[in-house]
C-alpha cells in the first residue's frame, strides 16, 4: 500500500507542477507585448529617407492632420510657421488607430489622448508616447524621415 501511496503523491506533484507551468505560460501569452510589459520612454523612428508628405500650405499653423507615406500612417501637427511634428498613428496601448484633431490626438478605442506637440499621453490607459518621426518644412513641403 505504501508503493501506491508514494506513486500517487509523485503523480499529484508532477501534475501540479505541470499545471503551474502551463498557467505561467498562459499568463505570459496573455501579456502579448502590451505597453505595461515594455519600458516607458519616447521612441523615435530610425528613418533614413526624407519623404514629402504634403504641401506646407495644406497644414496651417495650429492644425493637425493624418497622412500616409508608404506603409506608415502618420499624425502631423504644425505648431508654427517652420515647426511640424510627426508621429505614428498607432496607439501605444493596444494598437488602435489614433485620430488627428487640432488640439489633441485621441484614440477612439479606449480613450487615450496624446499631446500634438510631443506625442506624450495626456489621459487614458496609454502610458507611453507615440513613436516620433523627424519632420521638417523645406521648400514649401512637409517632409518626414521614414
Amino acid at each position: 500500500m505504501s508503493d501506491t501511496c508514494c506513486a500517487r503523491r509523485a503523480f499529484l506533484r508532477s501534475t501540479a507542477a505541470g499545471a503551474v507551468g502551463l498557467t505561467g505560460l498562459s499568463l505570459a501569452a496573455c501579456g502579448g507585448g502590451t505597453e505595461d510589459s515594455e519600458s516607458a520612454g519616447e521612441a523615435v523612428h530610425p528613418g533614413d529617407t526624407w519623404e514629402s508628405v504634403l504641401a506646407a500650405e495644406e497644414l496651417p499653423p495650429g492644425a493637425s492632420t493624418s497622412a500616409s507615406v508608404g506603409e506608415h500612417d502618420l499624425l502631423l501637427h504644425r505648431s508654427g510657421e517652420e515647426e511640424v511634428h510627426a508621429f505614428t498613428s498607432v496607439c501605444t496601448h493596444q494598437g488602435c488607430t489614433v485620430e488627428a484633431e487640432d488640439e489633441r490626438f485621441p484614440c477612439p478605442c479606449h480613450g487615450s489622448v496624446f499631446a500634438v506637440d510631443s506625442g506624450e499621453p495626456i489621459s487614458g490607459p496609454a502610458t507611453r508616447p507615440l513613436t516620433r518621426f523627424e519632420a521638417e518644412i523645406t521648400d514649401g513641403e512637409i517632409r518626414v524621415l521614414i
